[in-house]
């Protein structure tokens, strides 16, 4: 007996197991076309090394689609089960793989930068083949605690420089409404670096194109390949360069990181909250919620901008610069 396709397999499997599905299986089926079969449909079954799948699922995390890696992990799972029990393979490829590699649902994270993960992320940054605008761009995302979609997207008519502050518009704001960012000195200099030419007149942070913004998936893949540990053709070949002491970390965890050093400088949980846009919930909080004002926030976002430069030019990170 000729050894069995994935493709096979899968049809073998839709018959046996989703035919009694009130749609027969047919949403099973799209996923399948879309996202496996085209790479994996042609290859023997039993031959699949875990590898390949999870080469599949990073691709489809990749395009925006985690819970969408998570549901075909999920469908992986119970074919080749079933592959395994009927004898078409011989093991699992996914039997090791957790849904929260790929877009589960993880437990919340806590991650966080130290101050020196902060200093070791400066000297990584400068080794790691990052352009300078993306290098800018992570640590305004520390200076800011601003959300990577607000960073790629901020725009040159947003900025004021004699008010020395930043609007995030509300059609770019996580929040759905108008965000002004405070910018103190340390923030202003990553958005106007000396000998540094504007790379467009629109974007800050521009894409292929200077008519285009940076688009955050793509500021998120060069952080991400860059810790990634194993190189895949194509992409950044420095797969550990900016990986940390404490391990990976996310744009996300810069934002995290932020508002623990607000924290640790006393700045009240309110005015952190402010900086940051959260929302505050519930009528009766909404009513007698007095929000801080601009000045409270441009106080703290100074001194976490004072912070982050002396870190920046601490004597370790010097010791780093000329190793």
């Amino acid at each position: 007996m000729t050894p069995a396709s994935v493709a096979e397999v899968f049809e073998l499997w839709r018959a046996a197991a989703l035919a009694a599905r009130k749609d027969g299986g047919e949403s099973v089926r799209r996923s399948m076309n879309k996202d496996v079969l085209p790479t994996l449909g042609a290859s023997v079954a039993n031959a699949v090394r875990r590898g390949q799948v999870v080469a599949v699922l990073e691709r489809i995390v990749e395009r925006g689609s985690a819970r969408q890696a998570g549901c075909v992990l999920a469908d992986l799972r119970q074919m080749f089960r079933w592959a395994a029990q009927s004898g078409f393979v011989e093991a699992d490829p996914t039997a090791t793989l957790r849904k929260a590699d790929f877009g589960g649902a993880p437990q919340a994270r806590r991650r966080r930068l130290t101050d020196e993960e902060v200093g070791e992320l400066a000297s990584k940054m400068r080794g790691a083949r990052l352009a300078r605008h993306i290098r800018h761009a992570i640590w305004l995302m520390l200076a800011t605690g601003a959300r990577i979609g607000e960073i790629a997207h901020a725009r040159w008519q947003d900025i004021d420089l004699e008010a020395r502050t930043w609007t995030i518009p509300a059609e770019h704001s996580h929040s759905g409404r108008d965000h002004v960012v405070p910018l103190s000195e340390f923030a202003i200099r990553h958005f106007l670096p000396d000998g540094e030419a504007r790379r467009s007149d629109v974007w800050v942070f521009p894409g292929r194109y200077a008519s285009e913004a940076l688009s955050p998936k793509a500021l998120g893949k060069q952080i991400r390949d860059r810790q990634r540990g194993s190189h895949i053709r194509g992409r950044a070949s420095g797969t550990t360069t900016l990986l940390l002491a404490g391990g990976a970390w996310t744009p996300l965890d810069l934002r995290r990181t932020a508002a623990a050093l607000l924290a640790e400088m006393g700045v009240r949980p309110d005015v952190i909250g402010a900086c940051l846009d959260h929302a505050v919930r519930g009528d009766a909080q909404r009513s007698y919620h007095r929000l801080p004002t601009l000045e409270e926030r441009r106080t703290a976002l100074q001194r976490l901008g004072e912070r982050l430069d002396a870190i920046e030019r601490s004597p370790q990170d010097e010791t780093r610069r000329a190793a």
